[in-house]
């Protein structure tokens, strides 16, 4: 019986091995952790903040006829509290030819796409999403944001354009029979070495009346090798409060091992006065390769009378809410690791 046993766990081994090895199993991670001190004009207080850290599993096996079938897990990772989340990063499976690529799961959408390609402050003090997000009562936040129950398409690039679309018949947990929160994504972009030029439209469908819906460009241009602009606007429609649009620039200089970056974006006004904000941050990288990187930011947005927008949301885990018509500012120190 021992041997026997030994016998079926040594071929179960070789099986699983067999298995990772034919369908190309990645592990991959990144513990991005900062020292934060924010305040919103009324209170502050330092805190340590795990941002956008995450821990991931892709697979690939390529198919007959030059197909092939993917998948991805990838979770949020708590650094600075000890939790996480299951699978509630970008997951999905799909496949991909000559014919374009196909997803099914939950991953972000090309509108978001967009802003993570031209944002210089990602998950950090000073994120755009700080103002591009807009928050739609029912739905909760919206633009910027996963599709649940999504399913998209994405084109092969054909002199350096491709098109996406994602969709989302019911973008909420569940089952559904009416299809409400129907929810749609869909980007056009130019992409060659220091050039990339994008188009999205996003709507989602409303529980309360209103159907949000927003139009954003996005650019980036290196004017040398060390040298990038960058651009965001946004133009958002059938929100609480009134239209809004955010709109601002950034600009990212390398010297050597360190980066320096800035940008600065306004939200304007809705159907209220005084409830637009300026968003401006600054600050500097010290690469140690692709995998490290030590960096130091101070963000502020000084929010109009009747405002109450953020500077540490936007991918960050510790965020302090911002106080009506206050600024709410943040120095942050931080770390990225990348495995």
């Amino acid at each position: 019986m021992k041997t026997f046993s030994k016998s079926l766990l040594t071929a179960s081994l070789l099986l699983a091995a067999n298995a990772l090895y034919a369908a190309d199993v990645t592990i991959y991670g990144l513990a991005h952790l900062s020292v934060d001190h924010l305040d919103n004009g009324v209170d502050s207080g330092t805190n340590i903040s795990s941002n956008a850290s995450r821990l991931g599993f892709r697979a690939k096996t390529e198919l007959e006829g030059g197909l092939e079938a993917f998948v991805q897990l990838e979770q949020t990772i708590r650094y600075d509290e000890g939790a996480g989340s299951f699978a509630d990063r970008d997951s999905y499976v799909g496949l991909r030819g000559s014919f374009g690529t196909i997803k099914l799961g939950q991953f972000d959408t090309p509108l978001k796409i967009i802003r993570g390609k031209v944002d210089l402050f990602g998950d950090r003090v000073g994120d755009i999403r700080n103002v591009s997000r807009v928050n739609a009562g029912t739905l909760g936040n919206v633009f910027d944001e996963r599709f649940k129950n999504g399913i998209s398409y994405e084109s092969k690039t054909v002199n350096n354009l491709s098109f996406a679309f994602h969709y989302t018949p019911h973008n909420n947990t569940g089952a559904t029979v009416d299809n409400v929160r129907e929810s749609y994504s869909s980007s056009i972009s130019y992409e060659r070495k220091g050039l990339y030029l994008a188009a999205a439209i996003e709507r989602f469908e409303g529980t309360d009346g209103l159907d949000p819906q927003a139009i954003r460009l996005g650019a980036f241009y290196d004017v040398t090798e060390q040298f990038r602009l960058t651009t965001l606007l946004q133009s958002a429609k059938d929100i609480p409060g009134g239209d809004r649009n955010t709109y601002g620039l950034g600009a990212s200089y390398k010297q050597g091992n360190y980066t320096w970056r800035g940008q600065v974006y306004q939200t304007s006004d809705n159907d209220t006065a005084d409830t637009g904000a300026t968003l401006l941050a600054v600050g500097v990288d010290r690469n140690f390769g692709r995998d490290l990187i030590l960096y130091a930011v101070y963000g502020i947005t000084s929010n109009d009378d009747n405002a109450a927008y953020r500077v540490s949301g936007g991918g960050r885990g510790t965020q302090l809410a911002a106080v009506t018509g206050e600024d709410n500012s943040g120095l942050s120190l931080g770390i990225i690791y990348r495995f």
